[in-house]
């Protein structure tokens, strides 16, 4: 997520891509004399790291001939876990470290769409200049041309968010020169760009500027209930896929009294992602399968709100409800289910004002529960996007591992959250929090 977070001109047919393989050739064997009873095999040599290709049409992808519906996740951690609970792929937004993450997921039978960054349009790069543009070219290049062979490699995601607002037609110029690079270079994988929602401005750049682009990618959060009859309503009649999709952003979500966006419970989350799930996601209409956001743990508007892990480590009821989806079947132990924190007076409280917060929790497999409250500084803007969590105010809670602790406001005044943590101790969590102004 970066939130700072054609008329078509021929008919979409599959894109039949074929790839030689290097086939690793055994040396002749030495004849063996005759008094030997048996010839020592020749050593054979390791086989060459060779490219899977990968076909997108409106009917869906294969891969090595193969149909391949993507259900996936955003983000290269903890890659084990995530192959434990069913996934099949996973995307990045860079380059960064790549080597070693096709390898990891290689091993684990993970796929992996590639993201290659692209500048916004700023102070200093702009997509109508053309020695900008070609020297990004000159790096895709680089990128593409080091990894194209790696079997993992799935797909080309050519920029993130990197549109703007849609309007800018040497963006969608400049992305149609890099799909036909790329296509040049590597012809057995597709490529996509991740747009933030499909508005009307970009459906008419990708429709107009871009036929190279194997699908769209689509990063959407609470628009994805409506998705499918939006895409039809803004006319996009190519592959898709759902390259970003969640809780409810902070962006959309309803405010508190002060301004801050009020988060939905890990529980909330959970059952978001499976209606949003069973309303967007299935393979028909272009559809080409998802990348939940995001596997891990980040700061970005508060110290939960997209991370299907807590910062310690933990998972929430969302990745069970990926795993029920991946797999067919419940996890054998699921995450603490919570409800909305209680006994906050008001949005509004004085300097040291002191109130009983309270949450009901409980969980589905009777584990005890671990509880931990706390109360954090609100930090909103995408400057803090991906810092460490801020550390607690001191003198806030009385007695943090209880089900209803005593709070104490912070004496200076400002913008605050409360949170609280439940733990199973089994490496499950649920989470809850509420915003509050010291004034």
């Amino acid at each position: 997520m970066q939130l700072k977070f054609p008329p078509f001109l021929r008919a979409l047919v599959p894109l039949t891509l074929l790839l030689s393989h290097n086939g690793c050739r055994q040396k002749p064997a030495t004849t063996a004399p005759a008094a030997t009873p048996a010839a020592t095999p020749a050593p054979v040599a390791p086989p060459t790291k060779a490219a899977i290709p990968v076909t997108v049409s409106l009917t869906g992808m294969t891969r090595g001939g193969k149909p391949y519906f993507v259900q996936g996740v955003g983000g290269d951690k903890k890659l084990p876990a995530l192959a434990a609970r069913g996934a099949n792929s996973i995307r990045t937004w860079s380059t960064n470290g790549l080597d070693k993450i096709l390898d990891e997921a290689h091993s684990l039978n993970l796929t992996v769409s590639a993201g290659i960054w692209l500048e916004n349009e700023c102070s200093w790069f702009s997509y109508k200049n053309p020695q900008h543009c070609q020297k990004q070219a000159e790096r895709v290049r680089k990128e593409i041309t080091a990894y194209r062979n790696h079997p993992a490699l799935l797909a080309w995601g050519i920029g993130n968010e990197a549109e703007g607002d849609g309007s800018n037609t040497a963006y969608w110029q400049q992305l149609e020169r890099l799909a036909v690079l790329a296509k040049e270079i590597d012809p057995a994988h597709p490529t996509f760009t991740a747009v933030a929602g499909l508005n009307p401005a970009k459906t008419k750049g990708l429709m107009e500027h871009t036929p190279h682009l194997d699908y769209v990618g689509i990063n959407t959060y609470g628009g994805v209930f409506g998705l499918r009859k939006h895409l039809k309503n803004v006319g996009w009649d190519r592959p898709w896929l759902l390259t970003e999709w969640g809780p409810q952003g902070f962006w959309e979500s309803k405010k508190s009294a002060n301004g801050s966006p009020l988060e939905q419970t890990s529980s909330e989350k959970a059952a978001m992602m499976r209606r949003a799930y069973d309303a967007a996601i299935s393979p028909d209409g272009g559809c080409l399968g998802n990348y939940a956001f995001v596997w891990g743990w980040k700061f970005e508007s508060s110290a939960t709100w997209f991370g299907l892990f807590t910062h310690e480590g933990d998972t929430t009821a969302s990745v069970d409800v990926l795993e029920e989806i991946w797999t067919g079947k419940k996890p054998a132990n699921q995450a603490p289910a919570i409800e909305p924190i209680r006994g906050l007076p008001a949005a509004t409280v004085t300097p040291g004002q002191k109130w009983q917060a309270s949450a009901a929790a409980n969980d589905p497999d009777q584990d005890a529960l671990i509880w931990h409250w706390s109360v954090l500084p609100e930090l909103q803007g995408h400057q803090n996007n991906g810092r460490k969590i801020p550390d607690p105010i001191p003198g806030t809670i009385a007695d943090p591992a209880t089900a209803s602790p005593s709070v104490t406001a912070p004496t200076k005044p400002g913008l605050y959250r409360l949170y609280v943590w439940v733990k199973d101790g089994k490496g499950h969590a649920a989470t809850a929090n509420v915003p509050f102004e010291v004034k």
